[in-house]
């Protein structure tokens, strides 16, 4: 069996003895309940040390926090302004690009690649520790108690996504300060984007696949180059290519990267001549149409392959299994913490614009429900997009 099935199997078994050791811990916060949820598991992990660091740093924590509140309002709307072209953009092609997919193990994440259960897990419980840490001690700079901490899992009907929370007194958080308020929201999603700038800035290729990882130029060669395929009715397609096929050689001359084949066809190759891709095994004669006004073959995504040197094959495993864990680290914090912003109820970008419209505006009563609005507006944008990434657009049959 599978290492990796073997790893969810038995963190699946622990957690269901765990949380049913510690029952009377566990509470239930209902959003839609039955359909969206959030099982909690209180406790008091980590808030002696959030104490201390608040203590000793307490002047560069609300420094720290004040800085993350025009961030987050940036943030809020950047993050807003791309869910609503998206959503023009799924509703304005049959088969759109864009959409939302939940980020779960052992999937292919569109436009990313295959998640692993243990970069998974691993990421996750590293993002959520730094978000919440992050609420945690920025309140507790502020004079705010914190009650609890622990973990959740938000649900879609079933459990689903692992996170963590940190529980501050509620009725003192009201009563602070709105600019309080804001830095102790922001402060979860701001640091998630920090880490992930910091991991970019450190590891180039985490956000740049021709990037090369540290050391890697040395225990790998060059050996071609792969692509994907635009659709099935292309000329690649049609002569057999297949997605992630690794070519050597172009037009009967061996290649180890992908800067011959680009040249030719964007200078030098017509429509209808004739052109061979092969890889290690066999040969595929693949004839260009016009498109644009230039020669195509129906490829994209191209991207230079390597392996690894003989002499350092015992280090394969675990070097890309290294690289592949700071890349997911990189990733989900930087998209996890955008989305924390989003102006939607249940995350902090929810809480920020709550507090900004009470603020604001003189009837509560109408603030509550202008929040509710553009609350209800981005989680319908939500499950629109999660229902058009795995079903497909609903209103294809009106583009036709």
């Amino acid at each position: 069996m599978d290492l990796q099935i073997i790893a969810a199997i038995v963190f699946v078994v622990f957690l269901v003895i765990f949380l049913y050791i510690k029952r009377k811990n566990i509470a239930l916060q209902k959003i839609l309940y039955p359909v969206l949820y959030v099982i909690l598991y209180r406790s008091k992990f980590g808030l002696k040390l959030m104490d201390r660091i608040s203590l000793r740093y307490n002047s560069l924590i609300k420094f720290f926090g004040y800085c993350c509140i025009g961030l987050g309002f940036v943030g809020m709307i950047f993050v807003s302004i791309n869910m609503i072209y998206m959503l023009i953009s799924m509703i304005s092609v049959p088969k759109p690009e864009a959409g939302v997919s939940l980020v779960l193990p052992f999937t292919n994440v569109p436009g990313i690649g295959y998640l692993s259960f243990l970069h998974w897990i691993i990421a996750i419980f590293i993002l959520a520790v730094v978000h919440e840490f992050s609420h945690g001690v920025v309140a507790r700079a502020h004079g705010i108690p914190v009650k609890s901490s622990g973990f959740a899992f938000f649900s879609i009907f079933a459990p689903l996504i692992p996170a963590a929370f940190v529980e501050p007194d509620e009725k003192k958080v009201a009563k602070s300060s709105d600019v309080c308020q804001y830095s102790i929201f922001a402060a979860g999603p701001l640091a998630n984007i920090i880490i992930a700038f910091l991991l970019m800035f450190a590891f180039p290729y985490v956000s740049d696949t021709q990037r090369l990882a540290p050391f890697e130029d040395r225990i790998t060669e060059q050996t071609g180059f792969s692509f994907e395929l635009t659709n099935s009715t292309l000329p690649a397609a049609v002569a057999g290519l297949q997605p992630g096929m690794i070519i050597n050689s172009y037009n009967g001359k061996e290649v180890n990267d992908a800067t011959l084949f680009l040249q030719d066809m964007q200078f030098c190759r017509k429509p209808g001549e004739k052109v061979i891709l092969g890889t290690a095994n066999e040969s595929f004669a693949v004839i260009p149409v016009e498109m644009n006004g230039r020669a195509m073959i129906g490829v994209k995504n191209i991207k230079n392959e390597r392996t690894v040197k003989p002499e350092y094959e015992w280090l394969k495993h675990p070097y890309y299994w290294i690289k592949d864990m700071i890349r997911w680290l990189f990733l989900l914090n930087f998209f996890i913490g955008i989305f924390n912003l989003l102006p939607l109820g249940i995350v902090d970008g929810g809480r920020m614009l709550k507090t900004l419209l009470s603020s604001t505006m003189k009837d509560q009563k109408k603030a509550g429900k202008v929040w509710g609005f553009v609350s209800l507006f981005f989680l319908l944008i939500i499950l629109f997009g999660l229902f058009s990434s795995y079903f497909g657009n609903p209103f294809a049959f009106l583009l036709k």
